[in-house]
């Protein structure tokens, strides 16, 4: 019995590569050594631009929540304490 040559998790006894790495081995002789390269560098790995986009998208998703709080406050805050000169302005008025 034998490891897997590519993913060294998978126990082999017939041959090299277990299933999965076998599906992963016709794949890449399908289409190619620089195509399947090209495609796993630009769906898997993350280049200094995207990372910094993913961070920004982060800190949005986290700080979003933050604010609509500060927002139900504020608006809380104005409902329960009216402007009071406003209201006396008013009341003169109607007199």
């Amino acid at each position: 019995m034998l490891s897997c040559y590519l993913c060294n998790s998978e126990t082999v006894i017939t041959s090299y590569f277990c299933d999965d790495c076998n599906y992963i081995k016709r794949i890449l002789q399908c289409y190619g050594r620089e195509e399947i390269k090209n495609i796993i560098t630009k769906v898997c790995i993350r280049n200094q631009k995207q990372m910094e986009n993913k961070i920004e998208i982060i800190k949005d998703k986290i700080e979003k929540p933050k604010k609509k709080e500060e927002k139900k406050e504020k608006g809380d805050e104005s409902y329960m304490s009216p402007n009071t000169d406003l209201i006396k302005e008013l009341k003169n008025k109607l007199k």
